[in-house]
């Protein structure tokens, strides 16, 4: 872990950071910088190709490969399972996206920015307790980012090889992989930073050279990986998005739809039936049960907590 290179903002640590970010960036403006920063960072770490931050992930001890990518959530048997184990997959990819994500409450990028201006008020006083407190926290929550990244390659791993191995389990498991792995952005990208995506899609981190890199090009590191075209983001927008689908749409049916036709087709049949009744109005209680029983299937975040109130009722 490095120290000198990391501290606090203006010139009592002798760094800084921007983190501004521009809501009006198109994502092509947004490429085509990253893309340049990717190219002055390359040429930089080419010419110090002979130092251990900068070999290649399968060679540095602070690495992981594809190849200890494990089926973590196995291979589904049933519908239900699957369900039940995407679902876990992606609540997984979904906490540890959010962590990374430049814009959510509390993310890594945010509390190490936080402790940098911490260290700059405690330099400020120059009471040598307040600097060795601030500092160490400052490395801390340096070393959280990394660990951060190193967590959702795993967890993204870990959904990619599911989607793989249950590719045949339902109509979209092979467009929601297609759809995770075109939001890891270029090679070119993910090398320069020290990460990497082998042949059959699953990412490499090189710790050593992402610290490096985050020490030298934190503002592209942050804009790339939490930013709002980063690979978190648009990582954790996608398991988000699965997650808040309905049942039918995750399996690639339309049985919902056509309940849904048929109920209404019946309930337009009745309308003149029912409005020459008298009107009877049911208990709170009732009223609420009747909603949610005709709210059609439930999304992938609550098909389970429903089974799991039934099973505690039965």
């Amino acid at each position: 872990m490095a120290t000198s290179g990391i501290g606090g903002i203006g010139t009592d640590y002798n760094y800084g950071y921007n983190s501004g970010y521009n809501s009006g960036m198109s994502y092509d403006s947004w490429v085509n910088d990253a893309n340049q920063k990717a190219d002055e960072l390359r040429d930089k770490y080419t010419s110090t190709e002979s130092t251990s931050g900068t070999s290649g992930s399968s060679s540095t001890s602070g690495s992981s490969s594809s190849s200890s990518v494990t089926n973590k959530y196995g291979t589904a048997t049933t519908t239900s399972s699957y369900l039940r184990n995407y679902q876990m997959a992606l609540s997984d990819l979904e906490e540890s996206a959010g962590a990374l994500q430049a814009f959510q409450k509390d993310n890594v990028f945010s509390k190490y920015e936080d402790a940098l201006k911490k260290a700059d008020e405690a330099a400020k006083t120059g009471n040598a307790d307040l600097m060795k407190s601030a500092q160490e926290n400052v490395e801390k929550a340096f070393g959280n980012i990394v660990s951060a990244v190193k967590e959702f390659a795993d967890d993204y791993n870990a959904t990619v090889s599911f989607l793989k191995n249950n590719n045949g389990m339902t109509a979209t498991a092979s467009s929601d992989l297609a759809s995770f792995q075109s939001y890891t952005l270029t090679d070119k990208a993910l090398q320069t930073f020290g990460l990497s995506k082998d042949k059959d899609g699953y990412l490499s981190v090189d710790e050593e050279k992402l610290t490096e890199t985050l020490e030298e090009g934190y503002d592209f590191v942050k804009e790339t990986i939490g930013g709002q075209y980063g690979i978190a983001e648009r990582v954790g927008t996608k398991a988000t998005k699965i997650l808040d689908s309905s049942v039918d749409q995750i399996l690639g049916t339309n049985s919902t739809s056509s309940a849904e036709d048929t109920e209404k087709k019946t309930s337009s049949n009745s309308t003149n039936k029912s409005s020459s009744k008298s009107s009877y109005t049911l208990p709170d209680g009732m009223t609420s049960f009747a909603n949610f029983a005709k709210s059609g299937a439930y999304n992938l975040t609550n098909y389970y907590a429903v089974g799991m109130l039934l099973n505690t009722i039965g």
